[in-house]
């Protein structure tokens, strides 16, 4: 295992899970044997993944590990981390100005977004799409972009502050699983995690009763403003930064308070967050799923020595929610039991 922490706290990430060779390979074949395209054919390269599952072929070792992940206790263990997945081999680098249009192009298979869906499937956790990020694919590229290198989003080659994903968005996802694609390990790009509870007992009760009052604003994220060419989504409500037990609505660096003690507030969790925190490498192969209502996540640019790997380093993404219904009156596409579409 491969994590570096900073906190004397219990690391908020440790390996749950390792494929061993023989597993990834049967993996890696099932899956190569759906024939759909999930970018142009989604229900069909899902009902290929559910067709796997229904005749044993993928490895059972890993889909009990999945039941019993499914009833952990997400505010102590909010990251659930697996390696030696299986990933499609040898995939060109896409290009820097448009990335989501060259993966199109260049990927031939999908045995990464099978695996992620697998997962999903397996956890109850269906998989949805935003019509403004890459016009509603429901599996998406952590991957730099030139137009957006600079932006607090999936696209930047800077660091991202620790945040829960599409933090103040009307429709927030429970979890957002992520699959290491390529990496270089000269280059230090480490994501980054905290858990919710333990920022919560960090601050004290002084401050996090200041934190649970709607004082708070942050803007909707980069991505989603971007691809916002009528601005139709408007502003972001106000909001308390944590809410519930332990959910925290926060974006490092973006999340403003509108008073003093809201601000002091602000500065104790960003000290907080960069105390408590765990941090790993992700290598190809490397799988986490973070549970976005109880922990916080991010990630750091330290040594680079070499900046193309930097430009092609990659992985794919999806976003979940375990009840897609609620969200229902926000859809612009949605099949029941299948699929959604964001509409924003």
């Amino acid at each position: 295992m491969t994590t570096t922490t900073t906190t004397s706290f219990k690391p908020a990430i440790q390996t749950d899970f390792s494929f061993t060779p023989d597993e990834k390979q049967q993996f890696k074949e099932a899956l190569s044997s759906i024939p759909a395209n999930p970018y142009t054919q989604y229900p069909a390269f899902l009902k290929g993944v559910r067709q796997l599952l229904a005749e044993g072929r993928i490895p059972q070792r890993f889909v009990d590990m999945c039941k019993a992940a499914r009833g952990r206790d997400l505010i102590a263990h909010p990251f659930h981390f697996v390696t030696n997945c299986p990933i499609d081999e040898g995939v060109p680098p896409f290009d820097f100005e448009q990335p989501v249009k060259s993966k199109y192009e260049l990927k031939k298979t999908f045995i990464a977004e099978g695996f992620l869906l697998t997962y999903a499937d397996l956890m109850g956790q269906p998989a949805i799409g935003y019509k403004n990020v890459n016009a509603g694919d429901i599996l998406q590229d952590i991957y730099p972009m030139k137009e957006l290198y600079k932006s607090q989003s999936q696209k930047t080659l800077l660091p991202i502050g620790f945040h829960k994903d599409l933090a103040n968005h009307f429709v927030r996802p429970d979890f957002v699983n992520i699959l290491g694609m390529r990496s270089f390990e000269g280059n230090e790009i480490l994501t980054t995690f905290v858990r919710n509870r333990d920022l919560i007992d960090f601050l004290g009760p002084d401050l996090e009763r200041v934190l649970r009052e709607p004082n708070f604003y942050t803007p909707y994220d980069d991505l989603s403003t971007h691809s916002d060419k009528d601005a139709k989504l408007g502003r972001a409500a106000n909001h308390p930064v944590i809410q519930g037990e332990a959910d925290f609505v926060y974006f490092e660096n973006r999340t403003v308070a509108y008073s003093d003690e809201g601000a002091r507030a602000v500065e104790k969790v960003n000290e907080g967050l960069h105390s408590l925190k765990s941090r790993i490498l992700m290598r190809p192969g490397d799988f986490v799923s973070c549970s976005n209502n109880t922990g916080l996540h991010g990630k750091d640019v330290e040594t680079i020595k070499d900046p193309y790997q930097q430009k092609i380093r990659w992985s794919i993404k999806t976003v979940n929610v375990l009840d897609m219904e609620k969200h229902r009156q926000h859809f612009k596409e949605y099949v029941p039991g299948e699929y959604a579409i964001v509409n924003g």
